[in-house]
């Protein structure tokens, strides 16, 4: 693993939900998680959306599979 903890991960414009979260499927390292856009409990029950976080960026391995999964360009993967 000469790579851990040397890359950056940007996410901008992500929609998550409708793509339906393929960066968090393709990426061979489990790098991404989905969590709540609502940090209020209450407000997310009502009306549940998700953001997707480079929660494990440190097990990144700079593969970009991210990337090309993401149909609006919302990842940047950089050293």
């Amino acid at each position: 693993m000469a790579y851990k903890g040397s890359f950056r991960i940007k996410i901008k414009g992500c929609e998550s939900e409708s793509c339906g979260f393929r960066c968090q499927d393709v990426c061979p390292r489990g790098v991404f998680l989905a969590v709540p856009r609502h940090r209020d409990r209450s407000q997310h029950a009502a009306r549940p959306r998700y953001r997707i976080v480079p929660r494990f960026r440190e097990l990144c391995d700079g593969c970009r599979e991210c990337v090309r999964a993401c149909p609006r360009g919302g990842i940047r993967v950089s050293t």
